[in-house]
């Protein structure tokens, strides 16, 4: 990545981390198309895990939500424990955790406690 694309992940991690998830998939999905090709998996989890966020916050969930949040999984398990200063096996223990949450309820869609409960993107201390 350059150095602009560092400036453009690292924007798009903070609008995540501030939960909006929309804009931060837009600059995600910039990110995703100027990079490498075999850096492509790594922002293309990202696009999916803020593209999942946005459709549980704001449109319901449900399954397509749920499907995305899977499909980030498998990127990530391969990306541990770090990618481009981000701590995956972090993002991947919290998605992980707040997917099964998510699956176990009875009812779809946010609830006041997912503020709380939704991963962030966490730099990596190394």
């Amino acid at each position: 990545m350059d150095e602009r694309q560092r400036e453009d992940l690292g924007d798009a991690i903070d609008l995540f981390n501030r939960r909006k998830y929309f804009e931060s998939q837009e600059l995600f999905e910039r990110v995703h198309n100027q990079v490498a090709e075999d850096e492509q998996p790594f922002v293309k989890a990202l696009v999916m895990t803020a593209c999942a966020m946005h459709i549980h916050f704001h449109r319901g969930g449900g399954r397509g939500a749920l499907n995305l949040m899977r499909q980030s999984l498998i990127i990530l398990d391969d990306l541990k424990p770090e990618a481009h200063g981000v701590d995956t096996e972090a993002l991947y223990e919290a998605l992980y955790a707040y997917l099964q949450e998510l699956q176990d309820r009875k009812k779809r869609g946010a609830t006041f406690m997912d503020r709380w409960l939704v991963p962030q993107v966490r730099l990596s201390s190394g």
